[in-house]
């Protein structure tokens, strides 16, 4: 643990980069404006955890749905042209938030969820009729993208009118949802499709998603005064500092790293020659670790740093990922399951540590803005790492894709060094939490 007088108090830090506006935190915005746990508190963060579970955890599990549909109805079509298809699925989940975030701020979450999650059940259950090329793109991915959209935004912004201190922590839990539904998702649907076939597997996870978000929209609630409805517009002031540039461009690598990984995996594991099973054992075992990833790291970064520990989180796994996936993770189960794991667990962090990072950045009833205006630029490597993955694998070999989404996300680690750095005033201290 760093000392007393190595701690740089977020708020300083924040303070230091004169391009933005300065953020007026008051002591009592950071203490007893609050609660920072209690009865209704955990109670949003649980209804927070289980809307993600069907809505982003699906999309983590997007890659057993993708190679599925690829290898049935849409058998005659490219890994590139299927891929399409879960690319601008999450590509609108993330870039319209930019819209959700004002609407947010302004009506609070509750329409906003009943909204989003009639849409959602309503996709899963025409997705079930789904055959042609076009009914999958309408369905899953525009109608789909819309109602993610709204749900998971909404789930991670409320949490700011609860939490400041352990704000990383109660991030993490709430993604941890998304971990658990891209966990067991694969593993019903392994047993599911066989069974049923696509219509009655997809149905039962319709039903699945609707008890979640049942209880999800009944448990999440705001707290903090509705504001004056803003235009819904990306704010270009943000990357006028170096310190957001940055951790935009960072946040863009991982985005397109994460979803890469989740979409391709199952196809990646065809392509070098493991079993069926691999494919949904391969995607248990990265959503299972990215749950640790985006849980436990949140605990140590409210005491030692947000930034410190998502930079330790990305040295780890580029470490594993150029030392042990790209030279053999291919050479037996048992190396890949390992090295999925390390994946798993370091992604997930960087999903659930770069919110809060940039909620350092941002007044809090501003959060939905900022939160969505930063992933607005992140969405834009959803759209692309899908069919250029695809791509990759399908013309050249499995570990020639690994090699690329290493050199990517080394690209990644050198931003949020450059971001950390600038965030410092570019003086490069070690010890300093931030």
């Amino acid at each position: 643990m760093p000392s007393q007088e190595a701690q740089v108090p977020a708020t300083q830090v924040i303070l230091a980069d004169a391009e933005i506006p300065p953020v007026e935190v008051s002591q009592g915005q950071n203490d007893w404006d609050y609660p920072e746990g209690g009865k209704e508190a955990w109670r949003c963060l649980f209804g927070s955890f289980l809307l993600m579970i069907p809505s982003f955890g699906f999309q983590t599990a997007i890659g057993a749905i993708q190679d599925y549909i690829s290898t049935h109805q849409l058998s005659n079509y490219t890994v590139r042209d299927v891929g399409w298809i879960a690319a601008v699925l999450v590509f609108l989940t993330l870039f319209l938030g930019v819209q959700v975030g004002p609407l947010f701020d302004r009506y609070g979450p509750r329409y906003l969820l009943l909204c989003g999650t009639a849409a959602s059940v309503t996709s899963y259950v025409v997705l079930a009729q789904c055959q042609k090329y076009w009914q999958f793109m309408l369905c899953l991915s525009v109608c789909g993208g819309i109602a993610s959209a709204i749900i998971t935004t909404v789930s991670i912004a409320v949490l700011s009118h609860w939490f400041y201190k352990r704000r990383a922590f109660a991030s993490g839990v709430c993604m941890g949802g998304s971990s658990i539904g891209g966990a067991v998702m694969p593993l019903i649907l392994r047993s599911l499709f066989p069974r049923y076939g696509w219509t009655w597997s997809i149905r039962i996870i319709a039903f699945m998603a609707l008890g979640c978000y049942a209880l999800g929209v009944l448990l999440v609630q705001g707290r903090l005064p509705k504001r004056k409805l803003a235009r819904a517009v990306i704010d270009f002031r943000v990357f006028s500092s170096p310190r957001l540039f940055f951790l935009a461009v960072g946040v863009f690598s991982f985005e397109f790293i994460v979803f890469g990984c989740a979409a391709l995996l199952p196809t990646y594991v065809r392509f070098a020659n493991f079993g069926p099973d691999t494919q949904f054992y391969g995607l248990a075992i990265l959503n299972s670790c990215s749950f640790l990833g985006r849980t436990v790291p949140g605990l140590a970064a409210d005491k030692i740093g947000r930034f410190n520990i998502l930079l330790l989180l990305v040295v780890i796994t580029l470490t594993a990922m150029a030392a042990v996936w790209l030279p053999v993770g291919d050479h037996s189960e048992a190396t890949l399951y390992v090295v999925v794991a390390l994946f798993g667990f370091g992604s997930g962090g960087w999903l659930s540590l770069a919110p809060v990072c940039a909620g350092q950045l941002c007044r809090t009833e501003e959060y939905g803005r900022f939160y969505g205006t930063l992933y607005s630029v992140a969405a834009f490597g959803v759209l692309l790492t899908v069919p250029v993955g695809g791509e990759l694998l399908q013309s050249t070999t499995p570990q020639v894709l690994i090699g690329f989404y290493a050199a990517v996300l080394f690209a990644g680690l050198a931003c949020i060094t450059a971001s950390r750095w600038a965030l410092l005033d570019w003086k490069w201290q070690w010890k300093v939490k931030v």
